[in-house]
């Protein structure tokens, strides 16, 4: 039900502007586990996610996303909210601002972890460059960095290969700074988007964050 409303609420928003200079998207992905920068926030297990994107002509852009989680505690549910712009300076240089908020439900109040994260993106060429910046990571009061790029290559028979590495630090992270990194096969089949992702970090002792193979299928409408 509260995906429900949220979805109905951000579908409201898109009325300030006229539908001709804008686009409303959904998509549905269906994961065999939901990794974020390395580490899976499923606990290994499948995840079904929702998002709602809204984008401008002008470059604006807002939207929610909701996946199942699993942290082995009471949260059960990640919704984030999100806006930003998106400028093109050239043909060979873009980039976005956005600021991404997180939410998790089941826990109580005393256990809060919703934050927010400042993203900038650069696309030059096939590379894409991200910054991320989380002044109050998991409300905890410490912040967290994150670094990553990625190359993107085109295959044969439209198949495309993205090769990422990522850096996690900040105060938050004190002593365990890590490393993630992934190779990504990507291919549209009938209107659907498949992935296959091999995905590892340079954690130890970590059976959520050691090497595996995520395979994940979306849609877009």
């Amino acid at each position: 039900m509260k995906k429900i409303k949220l979805l109905a609420a951000a579908l409201a928003f898109t009325t300030i502007a006229p539908m001709a200079s804008a686009e409303v998207s959904v998509t549905g992905t269906i994961i065999s586990d939901y990794v974020f920068r390395g580490v899976s926030q499923t606990d290994s297990s499948p995840a079904l996610q929702l998002g709602l994107d809204y984008e401008h002509e002008n470059g604006f852009f807002a939207g929610v996303w909701a996946s199942n989680v699993d942290f082995e505690d009471d949260a059960d549910a990640e919704i984030d909210f999100f806006a930003g712009y998106f400028g093109e300076v050239n043909d060979t240089f873009s980039y976005d601002v956005m600021y991404n908020y997180y939410t998790y439900h089941g826990y109580s109040s005393a256990d809060d972890s919703d934050y927010g994260e400042f993203l900038f993106s650069a696309y030059i060429n096939a590379f894409t460059i991200g910054l991320g910046y989380a002044p109050d990571y998991v409300n905890t009061g410490d912040d967290a960095q994150y670094v990553s790029v990625a190359y993107d290559i085109e295959l044969p028979e439209d198949y495309a290969l993205t090769l990422q590495a990522g850096y996690t630090s900040g105060d938050a992270f004190d002593d365990n700074e890590y490393v993630d990194y992934s190779v990504t096969v990507a291919k549209t089949f009938s209107n659907f988007d498949f992935t296959a992702a091999l995905i590892n970090t340079d954690i130890d002792d970590s059976d959520i964050a050691d090497f595996r193979f995520v395979l994940g299928v979306s849609r877009t409408f």
